[in-house]
């Protein structure tokens, strides 16, 4: 029986740059702990850099999700605004649970309170409802083409806090 050919459906281009050798090439990084047990870190690429450290989005959509049991949605991205190559400041995007509404400067404190300096998010983009695909994949694009610093929806510790 000849090999499977694997590609990516419709895209000849991401097929040509993530599938080599018959393997995909997906960027996942993990590590394997003592005990031999593998564990999935982040994806290369995907990750967020901040300070020269690379910030883990679950446990900074975990904090805000959980204030208080309140039930936001967050997915946190990043945007190249600090100017150092690689870096980025942290945006985390969320939507309040029905009939919530959102109070920055709680959710800053909170996360002052709960997570690494580095991990805390430099902005709170506050949305309706964050965009998906029809396989329920979070649209960046989208979310990023919306941001604007000075854009009313858009929350720093600074502006909260005033």
């Amino acid at each position: 029986m000849g090999e499977a050919t694997i590609t990516y459906h419709g895209d000849p281009d991401a097929s040509k740059r993530k599938i080599r050798g018959g393997w995909n090439r997906s960027g996942d990084m993990g590590h394997r702990d003592a005990d031999g047990w593998l564990f999935f870190d982040f994806r290369a690429g995907g990750g967020i850099r901040r300070n020269g450290e690379f910030v883990s989005a679950g446990f900074v959509e975990k904090a805000i999700a959980e204030l208080r049991g309140r039930g936001r949605r967050v997915r946190l991205r990043r945007a190249g605004h600090l100017g150092a190559p690689g870096e980025s400041d942290v945006v985390a995007a969320v939507v309040a649970a029905p009939g919530v509404s959102i109070d920055p400067e709680e959710l800053f404190a909170h996360c002052r309170s709960g997570l690494e300096a580095n991990f805390v998010p430099t902005y709170l983009q506050v949305v309706d409802e964050i965009p998906k695909t029809a396989s329920e994949k979070p649209l960046q694009s989208v979310l990023a083409a919306a941001f604007s610093p000075g854009a009313a929806n858009i929350h720093t510790e600074a502006s909260s806090t005033s």
